[in-house]
């Protein structure tokens, strides 16, 4: 017996290139972030914490470009 083989799914292309983009942001504002808080976190902590937070648009972009991509679900009734 063999198991069933998992759905396969198509990405276009602007997704990869989307999530890319995003991972390279992401990273490097909280690599930023945390560098900035270790270097003197009396002086940089706001700047730190600033840093760490536009992450978040990053990870909110990829999951939009994700979710467009996604084929619509059907409602049932």
């Amino acid at each position: 017996m063999t198991a069933p083989l998992p759905d396969r799914r198509d990405v276009p292309p602007y997704v990869a290139l989307v999530r890319i983009v995003a991972v390279i942001g992401m990273s490097l504002a909280i690599a930023t972030g945390i560098c900035l808080i270790l270097l003197d976190p009396s002086t940089y902590l706001i700047w730190g914490l600033i840093s760490i937070l536009v992450a978040l648009p990053c990870f909110g972009l990829m999951r939009l470009a994700e979710r467009m991509a996604e084929p619509p679900e059907p409602r049932h009734s």
